[in-house]
């Protein structure tokens, strides 16, 4: 199935239909090897993008409650710090696991990154989403 991009952005609502136009919510999907002490590229924000939150879908092994930091190549844990990597259904907010970036609009377009947190796993594979709105520039 063909996937439809729209790079100038996407909203919903207003005009005929007379509810209150609004954006829509993005999700960078993520998987990194959880026991990287560099940062890992994880993918691209786009400009105008306000990361809301992070869901980590698990799968790291071992350690001891092992974590993981998701930021930006001057922050490295500045989405996420500490996030839980070995539990289904994380959320950053709701733990209060969130960076000093999260709620931030980004004015260009930013790499992301991961890494290990300060208690690592010894292996598996770390998988996730950034939940992000993209507001105008």
């Amino acid at each position: 199935m063909p996937v439809s991009r729209y790079p100038s952005g996407l909203a919903m609502g207003g005009g005929r239909s007379g509810a209150t136009s609004s954006g829509v919510v993005g999700a960078l999907r993520f998987s990194f090897d959880p026991t990287s002490s560099a940062q890992v590229l994880l993918g691209y924000l786009p400009a105008g993008a306000v990361p809301v939150d992070v869901l980590g879908y698990g799968g790291t092994t071992g350690g001891t409650n092992p974590t993981v930091d998701i930021g930006t190549a001057g922050d490295d844990d500045g989405i996420a710090n500490e996030l839980d990597a070995d539990a289904t259904g994380t959320s950053a907010a709701a733990a209060a696991k969130i960076g000093v970036l999260l709620n931030t609009q980004f004015t260009t377009r930013t790499a992301v990154y991961g890494k290990v947190g300060g208690s690592a796993g010894t292996g598996g594979t770390m998988k996730g989403a950034i939940l992000y709105i993209v507001e105008d520039v």
